[in-house]
């Protein structure tokens, strides 16, 4: 194995170029531009590229906000189910990176069989709910237990506060009395049946961000306080924007949100009642060790959307649902998991050894040695970032029935240079024993304002696509 930092100097040499030692010397950004484009067309070269638009609105699905079952845990980065279908998918099929569970709920319904792998244990937790189906006795428990919540409230205890840092300023100090006694409520109410008390708590953690003083925006949360304009953030009135926010009556207000998600989450339950709902898997672990899950196991197909690499940390953005929802409990745990992801985020393990990937360092050669993301550790973050999905083919590779592996993927930009993550990622599938790999392309992305100018006429390298390895 190479050291992240160990790169010969040869292999940062661009195309048609001499070779360029950033610490010594600096393209200027027309030289970058040329040599940039040159090299993105010799990349795009290694792969055929076909237009599937059709696929656009199944790669980045917005319809998981209001679709049944889907809609009882937001989580930002899903795709439609409807790949399934869409893309032939076979009666078998692993997602390595299932997140809530989108294409086992979709496999579900469709009577197929499916297994899903995901390192958050709150993402694993909101799938393994979703895949449980209640009985009518316990929909019925459930349901006197929301009509009688706003009469027992008062008796029932505060849960405890997390250890989070935060915790006393992400809520509102009414709405966080509110919501403890509500966790407390329910732990007791429900304390001989768990698949109950999962349901109900699924809806507790979904609401946080509707009662909280804060919201998710970017790579991490933001307070309800402040407000963005153009010209920067200024600070609301206090007492104003609660006022606008949760009303006048901040107690009723929360268990008002909670009982109406649990209700929604009751009325989707009908759709529980057909489809193979228990015959799906939904396992919490690191995909770099999906060998040691799923031992001999193969599947008629794969299908996966990994976290692109864009520096987007889901620990940190889904911190406060992590801690309060119990699924961490210290500083160290969640350290933990959020060095042992993939590493597409700066957060995770970027000292791990990893082998130098086709085509990369020319790339990274290019970038904006002065630009932020430079400063930052990008280079090391891509790095890592392909080994690991290098390890991640190699994995679906031997866990492949003779069907196809699919990865729903987008293009990244950094310091003024274009990543193709569709094209690398197709040919580190070769690299690893697949016979043919295409490129879907869905939609395309937009261009970063700060990176616009510099990428004029390469715009259509930035693209959302299915890699399709067979």
């Amino acid at each position: 194995m190479t050291s992240l930092r160990s790169f010969p100097a040869h292999e940062a040499g661009a195309i048609g170029s001499p070779i360029i030692n950033g610490a010594n010397r600096r393209t200027s950004d027309g030289f970058r531009h040329r040599t940039l484009s040159a090299l993105l067309q010799e990349v795009n070269d290694t792969v055929p590229l076909r237009d599937r638009s059709d696929l656009s609105s199944f790669v980045n699905w917005k319809g998981n906000a209001e679709s049944p079952i889907h809609r009882w845990l937001r989580y930002r980065e899903a795709y439609s189910p409807n790949l399934i279908t869409k893309l032939g998918l076979g009666d078998n099929i692993l997602d390595p990176f299932c997140g809530c569970g989108s294409i086992l709920i979709g496999a579900a319904e469709n009577g197929n069989a499916s297994t899903g792998i995901d390192i958050n244990p709150l993402a694993i937790f909101a799938a393994k709910v979703k895949l449980t189906p209640l009985s009518r006795t316990q929909l019925t428990a459930v349901k006197q237990y929301i009509n009688g919540l706003e009469a027992a409230i008062d008796s029932a205890n505060r849960w405890p506060i997390p250890g989070l840092s935060i915790a006393s300023k992400v809520f509102e100090p009414t709405i966080l009395d509110t919501l403890l006694r509500i966790r407390s409520l329910t732990e007791s109410s429900f304390s001989g049946d768990k698949e109950s008390r999962d349901f109900l708590h699924l809806a507790w953690v979904a609401i946080l961000e509707k009662v909280g003083s804060y919201f998710k925006e970017g790579n991490g949360i933001k307070y309800r306080n402040k407000k963005r304009l153009k010209t920067g953030y200024i600070h609301r009135p206090e007492g104003q924007w609660q006022l606008e926010r949760f009303g006048c009556d901040q107690r009723k207000f929360t268990l008002d949100t909670f009982c109406a998600h649990v209700r929604m989450m009751i009325q989707d339950a009908r759709f529980w009642r057909k489809g193979a709902w228990r015959d799906q898997i939904a396992i919490e672990g690191n995909v770099l060790e999906m060998d040691r899950f799923l031992p001999g196991k193969k599947f008629d197909s794969i299908v996966f959307s990994p976290p692109y690499a864009n520096r987007f940390d889901y620990f940190e953005s889904m911190k406060v649902e992590l801690w309060f929802g119990g699924f961490v409990d210290s500083y160290e745990s969640i350290g933990r998991f959020r060095k042992a992801s993939l590493r597409s985020h700066l957060g995770a393990d970027l000292n791990r050894s990893c082998q130098s990937v086709a085509n990369l360092e020319r790339f990274i050669a290019l970038m904006d040695k002065d630009a932020s993301s430079w400063r930052m550790g990008v280079p090391d973050l891509l790095r890592g970032y392909f080994d690991d999905m290098r390890v991640t083919l190699k994995h679906c590779r031997s866990a492949l029935a003779g069907g196809k592996c699919f990865i729903v993927v987008g293009n990244s930009a950094f310091a003024g240079v274009i990543i193709p993550t569709d094209v690398m990622l197709a040919n580190l599938g070769l690299e690893c024993g697949f016979r043919k790999a295409e490129i879907l392309v869905a939609r395309h992305l937009t261009v970063a304002p700060q990176q616009r100018n510099r990428l004029q006429s390469l715009e259509d390298n930035m693209r959302e696509s299915v890699v399709v390895l067979s």
